[in-house]
C-alpha cells in the first residue's frame, strides 16, 4: 500500500521561538532511541528539542548569531550541528555543546543553505553573495575553502552527489550547476522559471529540484528534466526525503501554507496537502520513524505522525483544525482582484528587476502587502498596498496600479516600438502635477508636459482643478507654483573645488546622466581613498532670480500684520546669495524679519539663510544678535522643504570654526530631530548624510570627542535604516569611515556592527554592482567592511 499524507495528523507543537522558524533539521539519536529536533528562527536562536514520550522538550538554546538563522544541517559523521545565518557566518557545534567549536567566515552576505561535503569534515554552503563554498576543516581546526563562482544571483540550494564525486548548486538566476571537487563547473541545467530553492541527489545519478515557480523537477542522469511534479500554488521553500516510507517518497513545503508528499518516480502526489495555520511553511525535515517536522512563519515547530499512538489528543486536533479553517478563509482574501496568497514573499526582492521602474507587490509574514519599485539597482519601498475601496476592482470601479487605487489608469503610447506606459490619475488631482510626476518617473522630455496634462483633462470625466495657466516649467511640489523650487536651481555641493551634482537640480529636473557621470569621475578618481575625508561639503549656489520671484509671490499673499514687507527688504536679503557676500547689517536685519514668516512660506528664506551662514562673520552676527539657530532648528519638524533647507543650513555652518562650535552646542537636540526624519527625497537624504559627514570631518581634524562620535554614529545608523539614495549611502559610509580612523574607532565599529539591518545593508550595497556612476559605493563599502 502506497504511503499517503492523508494518514498523517498533528502529533505536537513545539513553542519557544518568538519569530518565524526558518529552518528545521533532525539531529542525532538520543539514548532512548529517539531523535533530536533542531530549529532555527528569525529570533536569532537555534533550539534543540529532545523527545519525551510523544512530546519534545526544549533542552538547549544556542544564541551565537547576530541575525536570523537561515538553515541548519546536522553532519552525522562528526555529530556537528551547523547553523547558517543572515550574519554571513556558519557556526559549528557539538550536539550538546553550548558554544561553537568553530565559526566559518568569508561569505559576503547571508548564508542560506548547507550540505555535507565530499570528504570527511567538510561542508558546502550557498550564499546571497552569489557563490558557494566548500569548507574543509582539519582535525586541528584549520579551515580552507574552495569558492564555486558562476551564478548571477543568490545561491539558494546546494547538494552533494557522493557517488559521482560532484557538487550541485541552484540559484536565484534559475540555473542549476554541477561542479567537480576542484570547484570547476561541469554542467548547466535550465528549466526552472524562477529561483531554485532546493536540491536532493537521488539514486541512479538522478536529481530533484524545486523552486519559486512552484514545481518540483526530476532530472535524469543525462541532465534532462523528465518529470514535473505540480501541486503547490506558490513558492516551494524546502524538500526532504522520507526514507522510512521508501526511497521514492519526498515531502515539500512552501508559501502556499502547505506540506505535500510525492512519489518522485511516478510523479504522483500522495494524499491531500496538510494546510498550516501560517502563511509560510519555511522548512521541512523527516525523522527515521517517518514523522515529519515543519517550521513556519507563525514561530511554531510542528510534528506530524501517521502512527495513531503518536498523534495528538482530540482536543488539540480540533484546535488545530479550527486554526487551519481560519487560515483557509484568509487565503481567499483579495487586494484589487488579486489573492494575497498568490503574491510572492520577501524573497522575491532578492531577484534583480528586469527594467527601471518595474514594480512588485510583496506579501510579508505579518500579512501586510507592500509595493516595491526597482530603481538604481535596488528594490525601494513604495508603500503599503491596501484594499481601500473595500471590494474588487470590478465592484469598486477603481483601478489598481502599483498597489494603489485610482479613478483612472491611462495607457499612454510614447513609441510605436514600446508598450504603453501606465499613467494613474484621481479626480480632483491637478492634471499638470500628475503629468509632471509621470514625466519624471519615466524620464520623458519636459516638452511632453502640456501634451500629457491635456490628455488627462480630455480623457478624465471631471474638470481640472482651477489654475491660472498651465505651467510651462517645473512645478513646485510644495506650493503648486511653477517658478522657484527649493533645491532646483544650479545648487551644488563644493568640496575641494569639485562640483557635486547630487544636491541641486537633479532632484527636480531630468539632469543628464552623462553630466553626472563626468562629475563623478572627478569627484572620486580611481585609487582615491574614500575616508578619512578632510574637506567640508557645502551647498553653495542657487538661482537668486527664482528665489526672489518666490519670495515676492509669498509676500503678496501676506498682510502687514502677517509680515508683509516692502520690495526693498526682499532686495536687501537677496544680496546674501552672492558667493562672497558683504557683512551688511541691513541685509541681516531683513533676513531676520523674513524668518518670522509663516512656516509654509519659509523655505525660500531658509534657502538664502543656508547660503549666508557659509560666511563666518555673518554667521557670528546672526548667532550673537539674533540666536538664529533657535529659530530654524524647530523647523526640522516642519515641512519637507523646510527640513531640507535647515539641514543644508546646518551642514554649511560646519564649514567654519564658529559654526562648528555653535552647532555642536545644540547637537543632542539637532540629532534627535534629524533622527526622527524617517523618509524624504533624495535631496533630503543627501543633505542629512552631508551634515553627518561634516561633523565627522571635525572629529578627524580636531580633538575627538567621544560623546559627539557616539551621537553621530547613532544618527548615521538611523539614516541608513531608511535612506535609498546611493550618494546619501556613500556619504554615510564616508562618515562612518571617518570615525573609524579616530580614537573612538572601536566604539563606532561596535555601534554599527550591533545593528544587523544596517550591516546587511552595507553588505548588500557593497556586493551589488552599482554601475559606473556609483562604483564608488562598492569600493567604499569594501574599505569600510575591511575596517570592521
Amino acid at each position: 500500500m502506497e504511503p499517503s499524507l492523508n494518514n498523517y495528523k498533528l502529533s505536537c507543537e513545539l513553542l519557544g521561538h518568538s519569530l518565524d522558524v526558518r529552518a528545521v533539521a533532525v539531529g542525532g539519536a538520543t539514548p532512548e532511541g529517539g531523535q533530536v529536533i533542531l530549529s532555527g528562527s528569525r529570533d536569532k536562536s537555534t533550539k534543540l528539542w529532545k523527545p519525551t514520550g510523544n512530546e519534545y522538550l526544549e533542552s538547549l538554546t544556542l544564541q551565537d548569531h547576530k541575525n536570523f538563522i537561515s538553515y541548519i544541517y546536522y553532519l552525522e559523521s562528526e555529530q556537528w550541528i551547523c547553523t547558517a545565518s543572515n550574519d554571513a557566518t556558519i557556526c559549528i557545534y557539538k550536539q550538546d555543546g553550548f558554544v561553537p567549536l568553530l565559526t566559518l567566515k568569508g561569505h559576503g552576505s547571508t548564508v542560506c543553505t548547507l550540505a555535507e561535503g565530499l570528504t570527511p569534515r567538510s561542508l558546502i554552503s550557498g550564499s546571497w553573495d552569489k557563490t558557494a563554498r566548500v569548507w574543509s576543516i582539519s582535525e586541528a581546526g584549520d579551515v580552507t575553502f574552495i569558492a564555486l563562482e558562476g551564478h548571477e544571483a543568490a545561491v539558494w540550494a546546494v547538494a552533494t552527489l557522493k557517488e559521482q564525486g560532484k557538487y550541485v548548486t541552484g540559484g536565484a538566476d534559475k540555473n542549476i550547476y554541477f561542479w567537480n571537487a576542484k570547484g570547476e563547473k561541469l554542467r548547466l541545467l535550465k528549466g526552472h522559471t524562477d529561483c531554485v530553492r532546493g536540491l536532493i541527489g537521488l539514486e541512479a545519478n538522478t536529481l530533484l529540484s524545486c523552486g519559486n515557480d512552484g514545481v518540483l523537477r526530476f532530472w535524469n542522469e543525462d541532465g534532462e528534466c523528465v518529470r514535473q511534479l505540480s501541486g503547490h500554488t506558490n513558492y516551494i521553500y524546502s524538500m526532504d526525503r522520507n526514507q522510512a516510507l521508501g526511497d521514492q517518497v519526498v515531502v515539500s513545503c512552501g508559501e502556499d501554507s502547505t506540506l505535500r508528499m510525492w512519489n518522485v518516480i511516478t510523479g504522483d502526489e500522495l494524499g491531500d496537502p496538510i494546510i498550516h495555520p501560517a502563511i509560510s511553511v519555511w522548512s521541512v525535515a523527516c525523522l527515521n520513524n517517518g514523522d515529519i517536522v515543519t517550521g513556519c512563519s507563525d514561530g511554531v515547530v510542528r510534528v506530524f505522525s501517521q502512527d495513531p499512538a503518536r498523534q495528538a489528543s482530540e482536543g488539540i486536533l480540533k484546535a488545530f483544525d479550527l486554526a487551519v479553517a481560519t487560515r483557509k478563509s484568509q487565503m481567499n482574501e483579495e487586494i484589487g482582484g488579486v489573492k494575497k496568497t498568490d503574491l510572492p514573499g520577501p524573497e522575491a526582492l532578492l531577484a534583480n528587476g528586469t527594467r527601471e521602474g518595474q514594480t512588485k507587490m510583496v506579501r510579508h509574514p505579518d500579512g501586510s502587502v507592500k509595493c516595491y519599485s526597482w530603481e538604481l539597482g535596488n528594490w525601494n519601498l513604495v508603500g503599503d498596498v491596501t484594499g481601500a475601496s473595500g471590494g474588487t476592482q470590478a465592484s469598486s470601479g477603481k483601478k489598481l496600479h502599483e498597489g494603489k487605487e485610482y479613478d483612472y489608469v491611462f495607457n499612454v503610447d510614447i513609441s510605436d516600438t514600446e508598450p504603453p506606459i501606465k499613467l494613474p490619475y484621481n479626480r480632483g488631482e491637478d492634471p499638470w502635477q500628475a503629468a509632471q510626476t509621470f514625466i519624471h518617473r519615466n524620464n520623458l522630455p519636459q516638452a511632453y508636459l502640456d501634451q500629457v496634462a491635456n490628455f488627462i483633462v480630455k480623457n478624465s470625466q471631471s474638470a481640472p482643478v482651477a489654475m491660472e495657466q498651465a505651467p510651462t516649467g517645473y512645478q513646485d511640489p510644495f506650493t503648486g507654483g511653477s517658478r522657484y523650487v527649493p533645491g532646483s536651481s544650479n545648487t551644488n555641493v563644493r568640496s575641494g573645488g569639485n562640483v557635486d551634482p547630487f544636491t541641486g537640480a537633479s532632484s527636480y529636473s531630468t539632469a543628464s546622466s552623462n553630466t553626472q557621470s563626468q562629475v563623478d569621475v572627478n569627484f572620486v578618481r580611481p585609487g582615491d581613498k574614500h575616508f578619512p575625508v578632510s574637506s567640508y561639503r557645502t551647498f553653495d549656489t542657487c538661482d537668486a532670480k527664482k528665489v526672489l520671484e518666490k519670495m515676492k509671490e509669498f509676500n503678496n499673499k501676506l498682510t502687514p500684520a502677517d509680515g508683509r514687507v516692502g520690495d526693498e527688504v526682499l532686495l536687501a536679503v537677496i544680496k546674501l546669495t552672492e558667493q562672497t557676500p558683504e557683512l551688511d547689517l541691513t541685509s541681516l536685519e531683513a533676513l531676520i524679519i523674513l524668518l518670522k514668516w509663516p512656516a509654509a512660506m519659509l523655505f525660500p528664506v531658509l534657502d538664502i539663510l543656508r547660503l549666508a551662514v557659509r560666511n563666518e562673520p555673518i554667521f557670528t552676527v546672526l548667532n550673537n544678535s539674533h540666536n538664529f539657530l533657535g529659530i530654524v532648528i524647530p523647523q526640522l519638524t516642519g515641512s519637507a522643504a523646510n527640513q531640507l533647507m535647515v539641514v543644508r543650513c546646518l551642514a554649511n555652518s560646519l564649514s567654519h570654526a564658529t559654526g562648528r562650535q555653535q552647532v555642536e552646542s545644540h547637537l543632542p537636540e539637532i540629532i534627535e530631530l534629524v533622527g526622527a526624519i524617517k523618509s524624504g527625497s533624495a535631496n533630503l537624504q543627501i543633505a542629512v548624510a552631508t551634515f553627518y559627514l561634516n561633523i565627522t570631518i571635525a572629529q578627524t581634524v580636531n580633538v575627538t570627542k567621544s560623546e559627539v562620535c557616539h551621537m553621530v554614529t547613532s544618527g548615521v545608523v538611523e539614516l541608513l535604516k531608511w535612506a535609498k539614495d546611493l550618494e546619501a549611502c556613500y556619504r554615510s559610509m564616508q562618515a562612518i569611515g571617518n570615525l573609524t580612523t579616530t580614537s573612538c574607532g572601536q566604539e563606532t565599529i561596535a555601534q554599527v556592527v550591533s545593528v544587523d539591518y544596517v550591516m546587511d545593508k552595507l553588505r548588500e550595497l557593497t556586493n551589488t554592482p552599482q554601475g559606473e556612476n556609483f562604483s564608488k559605493v562598492n569600493s567604499a563599502g569594501q574599505a569600510l567592511l575591511a575596517a570592521f
